[in-house]
């Protein structure tokens, strides 16, 4: 997230310039501030795991869920969203990588975007992303989002790896804060590439 930040903030950046011109941007840098500061980093201070609780969020148990499900519907009504992106972090697989839903009949509408990505960011692994529409899943923001939106295919969790990476330059080695920092960069630059904006000039 502070990848993300930093980089659409750069003033001198050409490639923030343009994404700052062509979207606006709906940034919550944490749902779940009153469990992290009491040391959970998944369920809130009320025993909650906040991404089980998006299919029928409580106004008074889970408010930074409802109150988030509420604004992404409503930028959804007047502006007809985009991308919906959850960053989050997975304690047992390597690299990063993405869980995505999925459309019958053309999968290639929600697969693109993560394969743009593994193009552009050598911590990308597509080898390692799934798109699905699971029941156990029902609950989660990708699953209810997906659902409730209905016409937005990109509609993804970034999971990014707690201990380290198997493969490209960085095998073998911990994932760091730099690292992690510009994956947050490279998924803003996919949406160039996405959106036929522009390619990253290494590419």
């Amino acid at each position: 997230m502070r990848g993300v930040l930093s980089f659409l903030t750069d003033p001198d950046n050409k490639e923030a310039k343009l994404l700052r011109k062509c979207f606006i941007f709906k940034i919550i840098p944490m749902l779940n501030p009153d469990g992290v500061i009491n040391g959970n980093y998944r369920c809130s201070l009320a025993g909650c795991d906040l991404n089980r609780r998006w299919k029928f969020p409580s106004r008074q148990l889970q408010p930074t869920v409802y109150h988030t499900k509420r604004l992404i519907k409503k930028v959804h009504m007047e502006r007809n969203m985009i991308m919906y992106c959850d960053l989050h972090g997975h304690s047992r697989k390597p690299n990063v990588f993405m869980y995505g839903c999925d459309i019958k009949g053309s999968p290639e509408d929600t697969r693109l975007f993560p394969l743009l990505l593994s193009k552009i960011s050598p911590l990308f692994d597509f080898g390692a992303s799934r798109f699905g529409v699971q029941k156990s899943k029902e609950s989660t923001a990708r699953v209810a989002v997906f659902k409730e939106l209905k016409t937005v295919p990109l509609i993804y969790t970034m999971e990014s790896t707690f201990s380290g990476l198997d493969m490209g330059p960085f095998n073998g080695m911990h994932i760091s804060t730099e690292m992690l920092e510009s994956m947050g960069r490279d998924l803003c630059r996919g949406l160039l590439v996405f959106n036929a904006l522009g390619v990253p000039s290494e590419l």
